[in-house]
Formats: C-alpha cells, structure tokens, sequence
C-alpha cells in the first residue's frame, strides 16, 4: 500500500511540474511571435486625435487620442523598418511624413517597438519629427 501511495505522489508531483513548466513557458512568450508590435509615444503638448502608422507593407493601424505624454498599447505589424508613413491627426491640423522608399533598409520582423511621435509649434502644430525604439 505504502509503495502505491509513493508511486501515485509521484506521479502527482510530475504532472503538477509538468503544467507549471507548460503554464510558464506559455506565458513567457511574447504576444507578438509572428512579427512585431508597434507603440506610439506623444513626446509633444498635443493631444493627437488620431495617429495612423503604416510600416512598408508590414501593415497599419490607427492610434486614438494619445494625450501628451502618455504612450499606447502595442498594435501587432508583420514587420517595421526604422521609419514609416505617420499621419497625426491633431484638431483640424494633419501632419504627415510620408517615406519614399524603403530601399537598402533593415526590415525587423521580431521584437516590440516604439515610435516616439513629438511635434513642433508652440501655438499651432507645424511639423512633426519622430524616433525609432527598439523595446
């Protein structure tokens, strides 16, 4: 009796490490395993009604109401190069940077990364500039 007791609290103890290795694995993966995910800061005093970011190819998406300073969730991209197509929408001002071409750059198709959006102009937004992150 005593020998089926251990061989079952082993058996119970294997199985039980075996769902917290599975569960652990599991939850260290990234949400993004297929590409990329890509997030938007407003480095600037504008709130930006509205950002759309289209990488290239690697798809697009849009971006709401991103108060000064705050940063929003990452959005999943089959890939990114270092800059892309940005349209901020900010009340009635539309601010656009529009690439040529991507041409002789580095595509990255793994990994979480941030576009760190600010705009220029104290009283009216004039124009934007931007940097690349990689998280």
């Amino acid at each position: 009796m005593k020998r089926l007791t251990g061989i079952f609290l082993s058996a119970a103890l294997g199985v039980l490490l075996a769902n917290v290795f599975v569960s652990c694995s599991k939850g260290d993966e990234s949400p993004f395993a297929d590409g990329v995910g890509i997030r938007v800061e407003n480095l600037s005093t504008y709130t930006f009604d509205e950002v759309l970011l289209e990488t290239g190819g690697g798809g697009e998406h849009e971006y709401f109401n991103v108060l000064p300073g705050a940063i929003t969730d990452y959005k999943p991209f089959e890939y990114t190069y270092r800059y892309a197509y940005i349209r901020t929408i900010i009340g009635a001002d539309t601010l656009t940077l529009q690439p040529i071409d991507f041409f002789g750059e580095q595509q990255f198709t793994k990994g979480k990364f941030t576009f760190q959006i600010d705009v220029v102009g104290e009283t009216t937004p004039l124009y934007m500039v931007f940097e690349f992150r990689e998280d």
